[in-house]
């Protein structure tokens, strides 16, 4: 759409039926592409290239979705190894933190932002794309098919029985496949904003 009123997502019902709208202009459209990729997560590119239009399949349409397939093909930026690093040191902190924790309630909570971190530094180490919700295990199975099963029952078996080592396991082997566990000798700098 070129112009007034996009740019908006709106969730309407529609004949009975849930719809959701994505309504662009050209250059909005690239603005959240660009933001996709710099959170290395593709929602709206993905939407885009391997989506179905429901009007204009036709020009427009198909060179966006050739632009968004490219954007896609090209893969996300190449992590620093600082970034990664940081991730490697979340990933182990979260795991001691689960190793030590008493509280069921924070057991859950940190079973469960572990699977999403140890997804996140697997991925990013990986130069791939990421994603969350349905998306992240099918990410995840591009890498290793058996990863998203296995950190599935993995949690459940925290969550369900108290059983912490199948998930400290599955999180060791992704650590040990990026770089292994990282805490004593990491280092962050800072900012001081007012220097």
């Amino acid at each position: 759409m070129d112009g007034e009123p996009a740019s908006f997502r709106e969730t309407l019902r529609h004949d009975g039926q849930l719809v959701e709208w994505f309504v662009y202009t050209p250059s909005s459209l690239r603005h959240y592409w660009r933001q996709n990729v710099s959170n290395r997560r593709t929602p709206l590119l993905r939407m885009v290239a391997e989506g179905v239009p429901l009007i204009g399949a036709d020009g427009p349409a198909l060179a966006y979705r050739a632009e968004a397939a490219a954007i896609l093909d090209a893969g996300p930026p190449v992590p620093a190894a600082d970034q990664v690093a940081f991730q490697r040191y979340l990933v182990t902190d979260l795991l001691d933190d689960l190793r030590g924790c008493s509280d069921p309630v924070e057991i859950a909570f940190l079973a469960t932002t572990l699977v999403l971190a140890v997804s996140d530094l697997l991925l990013l180490a990986g130069n791939r794309w990421s994603a969350r919700g349905k998306w992240l295990p099918r990410r995840l199975a591009e890498v290793d098919p058996d990863l998203p099963g296995r950190l599935m029952a993995a949690q459940r078996a925290v969550l369900a029985d108290g059983d912490r080592e199948p998930l400290v396991a599955a999180v060791l082997a992704v650590l040990d496949r990026v770089g292994g566990p990282l805490q004593e000798g990491f280092r962050l700098a800072g900012e001081d904003p007012g220097r």
